[in-house]
């Protein structure tokens, strides 16, 4: 049987399951009702990553993480891993970040918040970067080291574009996927596939930054 410790952490919201992964299926960019372009409710979502199969799922809602104050009421009783990182928006794109983002400055420009997120260990990956409505700018893009490289929302010709970009300039840019979710229906279709057990922030700041994982397109679950 599966056991759930709760992380006592100000900014790890996550469930600790014993059990062994040969891989874990992520879901790394959803959001929740505590975005204004989402209906999805918290006990909702995690219920729907649970049935669809996925090791965990990472919330990052639009420059907020109040979908924190849910999950404390929750987590204690659900066997998956529960990240809460943030899209942060800039003039220059969204950015999804992990690691102390309750403690993040708003208002920061892109640059600033790369350097941020060097300062704090926290990873810096730019969302959906050639969407036509929210491109990330292309110095940005270049100084990266992890991109969204296959997002659920992105038209598909949005995501060749960027795999096409990643052919011709990536220089060992890794990426991630994820489904962008705002209903219920978009949970999992998009994850990133990681090799090594993911229990906490802090493990997955660990294997994004040191390891090797792939988005992967979901065609069932």
């Amino acid at each position: 049987m599966n056991q759930a410790l709760s992380i006592d952490s100000p900014y790890l919201t996550l469930i600790k399951n014993y059990s062994y992964h040969k891989i874990m299926l992520i879901d790394m960019h959803i959001h929740t009702r505590f975005s204004p372009c989402s209906i999805i409710r918290v006990a909702q979502l995690v219920k729907k990553a649970r049935e669809t199969g996925l090791d965990g799922i990472c919330i990052t809602d639009h420059d907020t993480v109040a979908s924190q104050s849910v999950l404390k009421k929750i987590a204690e009783h659900q066997s998956i891993c529960i990240i809460v990182g943030m899209e942060y928006t800039t003039r220059k794109g969204d950015f999804l970040i992990f690691g102390p983002v309750d403690h993040i400055t708003s208002g920061m420009d892109a640059e600033d918040l790369m350097k941020w997120s060097k300062r704090e260990g926290a990873i810096f990956i730019p969302a959906h970067p050639f969407r036509k409505e929210r491109p990330a700018d292309m110095d940005i893009l270049k100084k990266s080291k992890i991109i969204e490289g296959l997002n659920g929302r992105n038209r598909p010709h949005e995501n060749e574009l960027c795999q096409r970009w990643l052919r011709e300039h990536g220089n060992g840019i890794k990426i991630t996927g994820g489904s962008d979710a705002h209903t219920l229906e978009e949970v999992g279709r998009i994850v990133t596939v990681f090799k090594n057990n993911i229990y906490n922030m802090e493990d997955l700041i660990k294997e994004l930054r040191n390891n090797d994982f792939s988005p992967k397109l979901r065609d069932s679950f």
